[in-house]
Formats: structure tokens, C-alpha cells, sequence
């Protein structure tokens, strides 16, 4: 049988007993937090308990311990924001993919793919290229161009995509980019034309 897609709210639950609390006793160390009466649960059982553990003090005050744990549970309802790509890319970030994709010649590659891949695809490459590197547009555009002249004088053979040049999945499922060896190549001076790795194959 295929496993069942387990509710969200058991994501608390399972927070809860890795501390080896039960539900009951989190919900009495909550209502302490909140200076709230808990209902339906045997007070003064639970309260000992969470001594014994070490959640309550001598003086039925929330430890460190405690604290930590009402903190880590409170996190799992917060909801993460995914960042937009006119906040992580810039505000003229579609004409400086555009750009870029202009780099690249308009035609297949000899590896039968097209050199300018899809704009969202370079889109969403970008994304994570920019969330994991700290090089500017201006930067970006003019490694690109030294990248595209040194493949254009062979022919562009075993040249990367648009897509691929910013971020490419290895067989580990990492990610590696060859943009931003020639972002920092282009910072640094250094050549990476006899770069052993640009003489393997790539796509």
C-alpha cells in the first residue's frame, strides 16, 4: 500500500513525544506559558510529571527547557514567504534575462539543444543562483559574454545552455554553476579557457 500523506497537525505531535511529552502535558505547560486554567486533564498528575522531566521548576515555572520546546513547536506554524523574483532578481530583472539570453547564439547547440533555453527556466535558475552567490548584473552579463566568445571560437561545441550555464544538477542532485566560476574568474583575472573541466563534455 502506498503511505498514507500523514496530516500537518501530527508534525506537533511528533515534536511533542520526541521530547517524551504527552499531549496532555504540553497542553499544560502551554496554558502555564499563556496564564490560562487547562480543562479536562488531571492537574496536579501532569504538573509533576513535567518537574520530573525538567520543563517546570520547583517553583511550577517554565525551564529553559520548556521554553525551548513551546519555541520549536510555535515555529511549525509559521508560514515561510516565498520570496518573489522581482525581490531576490532586482526590479528590471526580466530585461537583464533578456539580456543575457541574448548573449547566447540563436540556434541549436551541437549537443542538439537550443542555446537560449526558456526564459522562466533561466527564471527560476537565477533564482537560485543569486540566493547562493553575491555577483551583480553587470558582473553576471559580462562573465557570460567571455563564456559565450571562448565556445563561439570552437564552434560552441560542448557549450552549456543559458539554463545550464547558470546551474546545473549533478548526479548527486547538488547544484553547481559554471556562471560563477566566470563571475569570480572574471573578478579574480584568471583564465579558465585551459580549465581542464571545459574540455569534458557538458550540455
Amino acid at each position: 500500500m502506498p503511505n498514507k500523506k500523514l496530516l500537518k497537525q501530527m508534525e506537533i505531535f511528533n515534536k511533542i513525544s520526541s521530547h517524551e511529552l504527552s499531549p496532555d502535558e504540553y497542553y499544560l505547560l502551554c496554558c502555564i506559558k499563556e496564564s490560562t486554567t487547562p480543562l479536562y486533564i488531571n492537574l496536579n498528575l501532569n504538573m509533576r510529571t513535567l518537574k520530573i522531566k525538567g520543563f517546570l521548576n520547583e517553583d511550577n515555572e517554565i525551564s529553559s527547557d520548556g521554553a525551548l520546546l513551546i519555541q520549536s513547536v510555535e515555529r511549525l506554524f509559521t508560514v515561510q514567504k516565498k520570496k518573489t523574483s522581482l525581490q531576490i532578481l532586482g526590479d528590471d530583472y526580466k530585461e537583464k534575462i533578456k539580456a543575457y539570453r541574448e548573449l547566447f547564439p540563436n540556434k541549436k547547440l551541437p549537443s542538439g539543444k537550443a542555446a537560449r533555453s526558456n526564459p522562466s527556466n533561466c527564471e527560476n535558475a537565477f533564482r537560485w543562483f543569486f540566493l547562493n552567490n553575491d555577483y551583480n548584473w553587470e558582473t553576471i552579463l559580462q562573465a557570460t559574454a567571455n563564456y559565450v566568445w571562448e565556445f563561439e571560437q570552437n564552434n560552441y561545441k560542448y557549450m552549456r545552455t543559458a539554463q545550464y550555464f547558470i546551474r546545473k544538477q549533478e548526479a548527486d542532485r547538488t547544484f553547481s554553476s559554471d556562471l560563477a566560476d566566470y563571475c569570480d574568474a572574471l573578478i579574480t583575472g584568471t583564465d579558465l579557457q585551459d580549465d581542464a573541466k571545459f574540455k569534458s563534455k557538458v550540455v
